[in-house]
C-alpha cells in the first residue's frame, strides 16, 4: 500500500501537521496492516480520513470476496488494537488500476493498495506517493532484502509496506496427462521438455486468457526473472 502525494513539489514538506500525525499513526497502521498487492501512503489533497491521529482512511482495489474480507479483517484488527477509526473505500480493481493517476492527483485515501517494484517507483518519482521510512524502522526486520528493495523508490526512501505476494501457477487436466503419460515437471528444463513433447503430440503446451493484460505481464515477469535474473528484470522494466 502507498501513501499519496497530490502536489509533486511538496514531497518532503507537504504534510499538514495533523496529516503527519496520521501518517505516524499509519506507522502503527501499516505495521498492523502488514500482518496484512500492498499499502502505500498518500499525502496532500483533502483529508479523507479525518483531522486527528485516531482517524485514517484506506482505498482498496481488492474488491473480490476473499481479498476484500482479508483487508477488512486486517482493518478490524488494527481498529481493535489501536482504538482508531478507519474509513475504507473499496472499489473494483479495474477502476483503481485504470484511474490510478487521476486518483492519486485528486483526493485519495491516506493509504491505498498498490503494486511493489517499478509500478510503485514510477508514482513515487512523480511525487504522488509519500515515504514511510519511519514505519520501516519498526518492521524492516520482517522482510527479505528483495522485498525491501521492491518497496524502495529511486531516491532510496521506502514508499510501500508489503502485505502479500502470490505464486504464479499452471493448471492442467489430469486425465489428459494420465492418457499421455506425462509427469509433473520438477524443474524449468523439465517443463520445457514436456512442452516440446506436447507439441509433438499435437497439443498446445500453454495457453491463457489475456483480456486485462496482466496475465501476459505477470507471466513475462516470472519467466524473465528466472531466465535472466532479478537485476536484469528490474533494469529492463525501468527502461
Amino acid at each position: 500500500m502507498a501513501l499519496h502525494q497530490s502536489t509533486p513539489s511538496t514531497v518532503s514538506s507537504g504534510f499538514r501537521p495533523n496529516r503527519r500525525t496520521v501518517l505516524k499513526g499509519i506507522g502503527g497502521t501499516a505495521a498492523a496492516l502488514a500482518t496484512a498487492p500492498l499499502l502505500a501512503a498518500c499525502s496532500g489533497g483533502s483529508p479523507s480520513g479525518g483531522t486527528d491521529s485516531k482517524t485514517t482512511s484506506i482505498g482498496s482495489g481488492l474488491s473480490d470476496p476473499v481479498p476484500k474480507s482479508a483487508i477488512q479483517a486486517m482493518v478490524d484488527a488494527y481498529k481493535q488494537k489501536s482504538g482508531a477509526t478507519v474509513n475504507a473505500n473499496v472499489m473494483p480493481r479495474a477502476q483503481l488500476v485504470d484511474n490510478i493517476s487521476s486518483y492519486l492527483q485528486g483526493s485519495p485515501q491516506d493509504v491505498v493498495t498498490w503494486f511493489a517494484g517499478y509500478r510503485m517507483r514510477y508514482y513515487a518519482g512523480k511525487g504522488l506517493l509519500a515515504p514511510v521510512d519511519d514505519v520501516w524502522q519498526k518492521i524492516g526486520g520482517n522482510f527479505s532484502e528483495g522485498i525491501a528493495k521492491a518497496s524502495t523508490g529511486d531516491d532510496g526512501k521506502k514508499y510501500l509496506v508489503p502485505n502479500y505476494n502470490y505464486p504464479w501457477g499452471l493448471f492442467y487436466r489430469k486425465s489428459v496427462w494420465a492418457a499421455k503419460g506425462y509427469q509433473t515437471p520438477a524443474t524449468f528444463d523439465a517443463l520445457l521438455a514436456l512442452c516440446a513433447q506436447m507439441k509433438k503430440d499435437g497439443l498446445i503446451p500453454i495457453a491463457f486468457a489475456d483480456k486485462d493484460g496482466w496475465p501476459a505481464m505477470g507471466t513475462f515477469d516470472y519467466l524473465n526473472m528466472r531466465t535472466n535474473g532479478y537485476h536484469v528484470h528490474v533494469y529492463l522494466c525501468a527502461h
